[in-house]
Order: structure tokens, then sequence, then C-alpha cells
């Protein structure tokens, strides 16, 4: 191993959220879809914005079992249920603002809680097919993938032709 290897190594370790570098959630709301559940995890983040993580499940046809989707956004109580949305580009438009808290770990580890706590609620790793988010600042995809392919080894990264979702399959099932 190389000493750039052995300092990548050592930086990333001192970077990775932890869960005791999380926001204390607020309150967990789970609402069943029919097609699958929604999960919604508010905290209030350092400049005292009430904020949420989405994970909604859904299992689709094509796929051996659920997936998750991941979205996080300042928290608005008057929006509306997913369903209730006019379009898919209104729906996008909540999850594309950026709140500039300055607490980049803290939100990452705390974004990071709710796949894993869904995850347990939805039966397991082993019952979920793929992981998908689609990150509001682009810039900061890489630093998400590396997240996700650490905290998350057992799920590899595919490249998807559509969509502007980034997606982790569960290796077991490719």
């Amino acid at each position: 191993m190389n000493l750039s290897d052995i300092l990548l190594e050592i930086v990333t370790e001192l970077n990775l959220p932890k869960p005791e570098d999380a926001y204390k959630f607020d309150s967990i709301r789970v609402k069943d879809m029919g097609y699958g559940n929604y999960y919604v995890y508010l905290y209030t983040n350092s400049l005292g914005q009430e904020m949420e993580v989405t994970n909604m499940v859904s299992k689709l046809p094509k796929n051996p079992e659920r997936s998750i989707y991941i979205a996080f956004a300042k928290h608005n109580p008057e929006e509306p249920d997913e369903e209730e949305y006019d379009s898919d580009e209104e729906q996008e438009k909540k999850y594309a603002e950026k709140t500039g808290a300055g607490d980049m770990i803290k939100v990452l580890a705390t974004v990071v809680e709710p796949p894993k706590q869904t995850m347990k609620k939805e039966g397991g790793e082993d019952k979920i097919y793929s992981i998908l988010y689609s990150p509001a600042d682009k810039k900061r995809g890489n630093i998400y993938i590396h997240y996700m392919e650490t905290l998350f080894p057992h799920f590899k990264k595919i490249e998807k032709k559509e969509g502007s979702f980034t997606e982790f399959v569960n290796e077991k099932f490719l």
C-alpha cells in the first residue's frame, strides 16, 4: 500500500459521518402509500430550520425486491403529500433548495441514518434491491457516492442511461 492510499484511508475515516454526529430526529412519520411506504424523518438544523429526509420505499414489477428513494429538503408542513403533487417537476423543486447551514458532516450523518432505519423496518438489507438518490447540489455528487460505497458496501453503483437518480444495487441481486 502506498502513502497516498494510506492517507486517503485515514482522511476517509476521519471525515466519515458517524451516528453520533447526526442531528436527533424531532419526529418520524410513516405512511402506507399502497405501493410502498413513505418515511419522513424530521430534524432541526444549526440555523433552526426544520429539515426532512424522506425515504420512499417501493417495489417495481421488474425488481426482485424493494427500492429506497432518498430525498432531503427543508420541511414545510403545508407541502402536499407526495401523491398530491401536480407533476414530478413540482416535487423536484422542493428537493432542489440548498440551506447553506455550513454543517455538511452533521447533515451527511443525519441523511445516512434514515436509510439504515428504513432498511431495518423493511426487513433488513437482504430485502432491499436498490438505494437511489438525486442530489440537489450536483457538485456534492462524488461525496455522496463515496459515502454510499463506504456505508453500504454491499450496494454497487450502476450506470443508468436515463433519469436523474444515482442507483446502487444490492450485490446479492447482481
